[in-house]
């Protein structure tokens, strides 16, 4: 530590854990549904404790023999101490030992040293003055947030104890399907096909520029918060006047060209101004902040939850979330695949449902047909792997503009659910409004 005192371990703590490996193999499930070898202090217990877990998961018995012949294999058995140093792990301990109560230790004792690690960390950006401080503040909180949520992990439940939590009278399994418990896009041909948006599931809404992408996110956010959900919308490239303005015209269904220009009508103003109370009385939430990395977001939306709940999130797009600095990616697919893959993270940290937009890869412009596949998401197939649900907005017009009859016509295509069928909703869009709607509404 910084100020020269010591950090927090106990070695004898884990050398009693590698010691009831040794003795009993059959406490390795409880010891790895509780620590990982990063949790160990001293870099010798970090390989003891992955050397055994590599023998086994071969299937094959680790005791001082098996495990000193596997650390020479591997070159480490200097390093550990040697064979000298394994069999004292056994020294002074019961044949029948309890490791639950050492296991503990470990833990706590790594908790606390990560807590000082990220509070040096923090204390060395602020020190910096590089970033802003609400940025600071925000990075503060998610890494705590990420360290406080190992202290809280759960393991294996039996049916028996979550129905009597998540369903405490029988009917109530009726009256509540999984149906209702996702968020409504306000489309009712979508949310018959998809049951809504969600908890914990990452959403993608892909399409092309111009096609209409934070159109139908403005949309699907205010249907969400006028119905009392708490939607917390991220626009990383759009300000927050911007999108309100698009959000109160889709809603008061005038012109945005002539709301910008001052052209309203007394009784549209009317309708405008009904549309932002409505909205100024609903519990949407919007970040417009640009380049803010994953754990800033989490960081943000985890402290709503705390103060107003969360039940959706909006991310206005993929490819302005800028990758965890403290990562050195080789390219750019990798820096949005570890984008994905920590968005995906905090849908299931925060058990919220997460729509996250991405632009498609030009590609599509190419083919004869350009209905969006899953090939088209751009930059990463990591995308595709992590969603739960992709969703492609597609606007024959915007290529056939000379057709009138394809005016207004507008279709989101499931591509991939991963918990329920694929298909086609038609959809009318309002180019002046920046509406979706309904068919025949």
């Amino acid at each position: 530590m910084s100020d020269g005192r010591p950090l927090p371990r106990s070695p004898e703590a884990e050398a009693a854990v590698l010691g009831a490996l040794l003795l009993d193999n059959a406490h390795y499930q409880a010891a790895a549904g509780c620590i990982a070898a990063a949790d160990f202090s001293l870099d010798s217990h970090r390989r003891i404790f992955a050397r055994i877990g590599d023998l086994l998961g071969r299937e094959r018995a680790a005791d001082i023999v098996t495990l000193s012949e596997e650390l020479r294999r591997t070159g480490e058995i200097a390093a550990v101490g040697g064979v000298a140093y394994l069999c004292s792990l056994t020294e002074g301990l019961p044949r029948r030992v309890s490791i639950g109560e050492y296991l503990r230790i470990v833990k706590e004792k790594s908790l606390l040293r990560q807590t000082i690690s990220a509070a040096d960390r923090v204390a060395a950006s602020a020190a910096e003055q590089i970033n802003a401080p609400e940025v600071v503040l925000a990075q503060a909180e998610a890494v705590f947030h990420g360290i406080a949520g190992q202290a809280a992990t759960t393991g294996l439940e039996s049916v028996a104890a979550f129905l009597q939590e998540a369903y405490p009278r029988i009917d109530s399994i009726f009256e509540r399907s999984a149906r209702q418990a996702g968020i409504a896009s306000g489309f009712a041909a979508l949310d018959a096909l998809t049951a809504g948006f969600q908890p914990r599931e990452m959403a993608i809404i892909g399409a092309r520029p111009s096609i209409g992408k934070t159109a139908l996110a403005c949309n699907i956010a205010a249907h969400a918060a006028l119905a009392g959900k708490t939607v917390a919308f991220f626009s990383l490239e759009m300000p927050k006047r911007a999108l309100i303005d698009r959000i109160c015209c889709a809603r008061s269904r005038v012109s945005l060209e002539d709301h910008r220009h001052g052209r309203l009508t007394p009784c549209q103003k009317g309708y405008f101004l009904q549309s932002l109370g409505d909205l100024a009385a609903a519990p949407l939430y919007i970040d417009d902040q640009p380049e803010q990395t994953p754990l800033v977001m989490e960081a943000k939306a985890a402290r709503l939850k705390s103060q107003a709940g969360l039940d959706l999130i909006l991310i206005d797009y993929l490819g302005l979330v800028r990758p965890e600095t403290r990562r050195n990616y080789e390219n750019r697919e990798q820096a949005i695949a570890g984008v994905s893959r920590a968005i995906k993270a905090m849908a299931k940290r925060l058990e919220a449902p997460v729509v996250l937009l991405a632009q498609l890869n030009r590609e599509l412009h190419k083919r004869a047909d350009k209905r969006p596949i899953l090939s088209d998401l751009r930059e990463s197939g990591a995308i595709e792997q992590d969603a739960d649900l992709v969703l492609f907005l597609h606007r024959e017009e915007y290529y056939n503009r000379d057709d009138p009859s394809l005016a207004g016509q507008g279709e989101i295509i499931v591509a991939k659910a991963r918990n329920g069928p694929l298909g086609t909703v038609h959809l009318h869009y309002d180019a002046q409004t920046c509406r979706f709607s309904n068919p025949g509404e």
